[in-house]
């Protein structure tokens, strides 16, 4: 298939994150999905879509617990129609979210993932249901009472203990599957210009937020290169190292004008683990760095720009203190923005070559966000949790036309081309 599937995004749902639409079930009900790389599974929310009038709804014993970066869910695994664009698959595993950690979503109604099959791991709960609910062979309804909809770290530590004695299944990712029954090529393509949303005027309505193109995208099933309109010069190939996330090796990290930061060599438990130093993650609105890299790269910019520490430093500390000046922001006129430099990260190409993605100022700051006239910093630090490694989000996407090859190289090849200009935010 030469041209591919386009489907439109925007970022309003999730945060500055895309979401995509699409159908479900005989009803055809829509639903606006998160587009993540950095996950595998399809998983809707329970009150978002209603499986109880859904005549193509299959049940089936399984179960999934999934957690996120920041956020996590519990559901069963249904099997049911899925359609994006003209493009329709019957008889798709999906999870049916009947509970969530707080804000996973958003007001997103569930995410997409479009990783690799090994991370979309489900439970086979038949020989639970069969000694505790004798009447019951399936997982929806959902068994397991409490309806409340919020996560609590008490359900999430009892679910893990049932789920830790039950059989494991890896479930066929939903693209994995288009693509096996040839509804699209092994690839697909992003454009995302954003990632917070983009206000451009002091009283701006939703309907002007979604009609404002730095809040729209595009994903292309099945497409990319074809797409010439949507980008300028030759493409910059970076190897996928393992078919988990989308595992890269990164090499070093610096701004421009400054010497680049050497990253070690990836530590052996995330080798075992099947991953790298680094995956790309279109679901995550920033970029965050290894605690020890992320120090030095601001002591590197300190000295670059030194009024950059009083500017940045709302921006670091722990993660609530962030998450509160993501929401916040800080007048623009406090940037002076042209004198922040480039960041430059160093990625294994598909050659073993080292090569070069640059991530401007105006991508790892984002003007007009979260109201107009502010702007918010997208990097940080580690993430509580996460082992030492870099996830490369949407900041990194943005100048770029982004193109993920599944179907190149042993593993995949991510390929990077500069996009076309769309309007771009004056700074206030």
């Amino acid at each position: 298939m030469v041209n591919g599937t386009l489907l439109p995004l925007n970022n309003l749902l999730a945060d500055g994150v895309y979401t995509a639409p699409f159908k479900l079930g005989s009803e055809e009900c829509e639903v606006n999905l998160i587009i993540d790389s950095g996950s595998s599974t399809m998983a809707v929310l329970h009150r978002r879509y209603q499986p109880e009038q859904d005549m193509s709804l299959k049940p089936t014993a399984l179960a999934q617990e999934i957690c996120y970066g920041q956020g996590g869910w519990l559901g069963s695994v249904i099997h049911t129609q899925v359609q994006a664009a003209q493009l329709k698959l019957i008889d798709t595993p999906l999870a049916l979210v009947h509970k969530e950690t707080r804000h996973t979503f958003l007001e997103a109604d569930g995410i997409w993932g479009l990783a690799y099959h090994p991370l979309n791991r489900s439970y086979d709960l038949s020989h639970y249901l069969a000694l505790q609910h004798q009447r019951q062979k399936y997982t929806f309804p959902w068994p397991f009472g409490d309806q409340a909809q919020v996560l609590d770290q008490r359900q999430l530590q009892h679910f893990k203990a049932l789920i830790s004695q039950a059989p494991e299944q890896d479930i066929p990712s939903c693209f994995t599957l288009m693509e096996q029954h040839g509804l699209c090529a092994n690839r697909f393509a992003l454009l995302c210009h954003r990632s917070s949303i983009h206000h451009a005027c002091a009283e701006t309505r939703q309907a002007s937020l979604k009609d404002d193109s730095l809040n729209q995208g595009i994903l292309i099933l099945g497409g990319g290169e074809e797409q010439t309109h949507l980008y300028d010069g030759q493409f910059i190939d970076i190897k996928v190292v393992h078919d988990r996330y989308y595992n890269l090796n990164l090499k070093a990290v610096g701004w421009h004008g400054e010497d680049a930061i050497p990253l070690p060599p990836t530590d052996s438990k995330l080798e075992q683990r099947g991953s790298s130093n680094a995956i790309l993650d279109s679901g995550a609105s920033l970029i965050c760095l290894p605690e020890s890299l992320f120090k030095r790269l601001l002591q590197s910019l300190y000295r670059l720009h030194p009024d950059a520490a009083s500017v940045l430093e709302p921006f670091i500390h722990e993660l609530s203190k962030v998450q509160q000046m993501l929401a916040e922001g800080i007048p623009c006129n406090q940037l002076k923005l042209e004198q922040w430099p480039e960041l430059l990260f160093y990625l294994e190409g598909e050659k073993r070559e080292t090569c070069i993605l640059t991530c401007p100022a105006d991508c790892y700051w984002q003007t007009n966000a979260p109201k107009h006239g502010h702007a918010v910093f997208k990097l940080m630090g580690q993430l509580p949790h996460w082992p030492a490694q870099s996830i490369l989000g949407l900041p990194l996407f943005n100048p770029y036309y982004v193109v993920f090859r599944r179907d190149l190289g042993a593993s995949g090849t991510v390929r990077f081309a500069r996009k076309k200009n769309v309007s771009k935010p004056a700074v206030p």
